[in-house]
């Protein structure tokens, strides 16, 4: 065989490896009770890797491009920054009194902070790597999401029985909602123009219209829920249920729930998969993930993780 053919085997070799290892996706799993990060190979349901972060680590998001995985520290109050690449913290930010939940703009250029003790949103210049501005939001502020035109922030403020649309570059408030009783997890549907907001004691969810800033509808689901993920595809929402160690499946539609999946002890942290073919699951109590197919919505996997797995926010890289 010509050398120069062999030559470009292996380089197509090369290159067929590394897209199908950027194919695999990791989940990044906040361990609170260990101070770790657990990384999942999605591919092989397997742990790669266990990270030290910091004190109580509980939020996380992933960078748009894949790049960059955030994660919020309660117990010392910074964010750790990990290097999808290397899987290493490469800087960590000091913020706050309690960094909790986080977004992200789509252009990965701001990272927004929910502060739990100060009632505050901070905004970071993820280039620089320093505050850039800091507005007064609700009571006890637990979820944060942003429009898909980065301009209006939707804050959950859990002790206010409310969400705020705030303006993203000045703090402005534009709209004050109420909601059930302890808003935490909120998640936008951006085909749809919603917003799912999941009540941890009035064991609810809010569908609030975004274009309208006004709720649309609520439907029932079970003890001390935690937060929806969306399953376009099959058209169904699915929502944690903390208390009752199960997962709500809900007809995207009709708002009826179609099914209830038992999964680990005390769900919290839940995403889809970018595949559209499987849901994970935190469960803080067991410390492990819990993996549904979102067709037959059975479970499939179960992946023993860390002491504490939270994994609130958007935890599988895109």
């Amino acid at each position: 065989m010509d050398s120069r053919f062999k030559d470009f085997l292996y380089v197509l070799a090369f290159w067929a490896l590394a897209n199908s290892a950027l194919a695999q996706n990791l989940a990044f799993i906040t361990n609170q009770l260990e101070n770790t990060v657990s990384v999942i190979n999605t591919a092989n349901k397997s742990v790669i890797k266990t990270i030290k972060v910091g004190i109580k680590p509980a939020g996380v998001v992933a960078s748009f491009d894949n790049k960059y995985v955030y994660v919020s520290n309660p117990g010392n109050q910074e964010i750790s920054i990990i290097d999808t690449n290397s899987l290493e913290v490469i800087k960590t930010i000091k913020v706050g009194q309690a960094p909790l939940a986080m977004t992200l703009s789509h252009d990965n250029k701001k990272l927004f902070i929910a502060d739990w003790f100060m009632d505050t949103v901070f905004t970071v210049n993820t280039q620089s790597l320093k505050v850039e501005n800091e507005f007064p939001v609700g009571d006890a502020p637990s979820g944060i999401a942003i429009s898909n035109d980065d301009k209006i922030l939707f804050v959950a403020n859990k002790k206010d029985n409310a969400v705020l649309f705030v303006d993203s570059a000045s703090g402005e408030i534009l709209a004050d909602i109420k909601v059930g009783k302890a808003p935490f997890g909120i998640t936008p549907d951006y085909d749809k123009q919603r917003l799912y907001v999941v009540n941890v004691q009035s064991e609810d969810v809010y569908v609030i219209d975004i274009k309208m800033a006004k709720v649309i509808n609520t439907f029932p689901v079970d003890t001390f829920p935690y937060i929806v993920s969306i399953d376009k595809t099959n058209n169904h929402l699915f929502v944690t249920n903390k208390r009752d160690s199960s997962v709500s499946v809900v007809d995207r539609t009709s708002f009826k729930e179609i099914k209830k999946i038992y999964v680990g002890e005390m769900p919290e942290g839940i995403n889809i998969h970018p595949d559209g073919k499987s849901i994970y699951v935190a469960n803080w109590f067991d410390g492990t993930v819990t993996v549904i197919d979102t067709k037959t919505l059975e479970v499939t996997d179960t992946i023993k993780t860390g002491e504490g797995s939270r994994a609130y926010g958007q935890f599988i890289s895109r």
